[in-house]
């Protein structure tokens, strides 16, 4: 490994759930190692078996890309701190890593000479992705630390990262109450808590594959497989024993059925 392929880090806060401090040949790559006092900075190198701990910015020196993994409030603080320890920033590349912050944030690293990009991990099960933004001579060598770990490093255009926002939260967060009160419904029949977890796991995987479709999904659920008059039956039952569980599905069904109109209209192959 080349000494320009050397990673500095630059860590304050909780990094032990890190998922780019988590890659297996992180011990390859990491060199010197940055925190709030030498002490906290040798106990994160034998956390993550990897690197040495150091007591000065100047010390940074021995890597040429630097990994900051820090609290969101401390990056203004630390980078006061980069440009008052005599650093040639021009000689960097700085990441900020696993948050939401924009490569702007970084902006007076970058006015300083450095180059600049931003990482964050994307949820997922099986796979190491993370999606990057910023200067390509940063994302440059951060992507091929992760691509020499298995991982993948994904890059989005700059100014985008606001949309990646609104798709992880309307992924993971918002389906989630919908998610509840349908196995809510699900323990309002009676049905034991086994088969429940069996019947709500299978219909999600159904979901997903359907979405996997795109523009060849079919939308609805029951709604498909029965009359609008019987539909309509069951929910008025549903308002009268579940007023809760009404209630979500009657702020969010039509709203989902002017999305999914919008959607067809938009996908449809003309004839």
């Amino acid at each position: 490994m080349t000494k320009q392929l050397q990673l500095g880090l630059v860590a304050e806060g909780d990094s032990r759930h890190s998922e780019v401090l988590r890659l297996p040949r992180l011990s390859e790559y990491l060199g010197p190692v940055k925190s709030s006092s030498f002490g906290t900075a040798r106990k994160l190198s034998n956390f993550l078996r990897a690197g040495y701990a150091v007591s000065e910015y100047d010390e940074l020196q021995a890597a040429r890309t630097i990994l900051l993994r820090l609290p969101d409030a401390a990056l203004p603080r630390v980078m006061d701190e980069l440009y008052a320890a005599g650093l040639v920033l021009s000689n960097f590349s700085f990441v900020l890593c696993e948050s939401w912050l924009t490569s702007e944030a970084l902006a007076p690293l970058r006015q300083a000479g450095a180059t600049v990009a931003t990482l964050v991990s994307v949820p997922t099960q099986e796979r190491n992705w993370f999606l990057m933004e910023g200067q390509q001579a940063a994302i440059r060598q951060v992507r091929q630390f992760i691509d020499h770990n298995d991982a993948r490093a994904l890059e989005i255009r700059t100014g985008t990262k606001h949309l990646y926002f609104a798709a992880e939260l309307l992924a993971t967060a918002l389906p989630i109450p919908l998610l509840i009160a349908s196995q809510q419904a699900l323990r309002g029949t009676g049905l034991t808590s086994r088969n429940l977890t069996t019947i709500s796991g299978e219909m999600i995987q159904e979901m997903v594959r359907g979405l996997l479709k795109g523009a060849r999904m079919v939308w609805g659920g029951p709604l498909n497989e029965c009359s609008p008059e019987l539909a309509a039956a069951h929910l008025a039952a549903l308002r009268s024993s579940h007023p809760e569980i009404a209630e979500m599905i009657d702020r969010h069904l039509p709203y989902a059925q002017q999305v999914m109109a919008k959607y067809r209209a938009q996908t449809e192959t003309p004839e």
